[in-house]
């Protein structure tokens, strides 16, 4: 599946730093920031 600009993001769960699974849908309704960077020591 492609994704473009502007199109929601698939909700997914990930650990924490606690180690709690957290997901998109925790947070229905509220504003969230994601941000997704490249590998370490890449360029770009």
């Amino acid at each position: 599946m492609k994704h473009k600009p502007g199109d929601a993001a698939p909700d997914f769960r990930l650990p924490d730093q606690e180690g709690n699974p957290r997901g998109l849908s925790d947070y229905k309704g509220k504003w969230v920031l994601l941000f997704f960077y490249p590998k370490d020591a890449t360029p770009g």
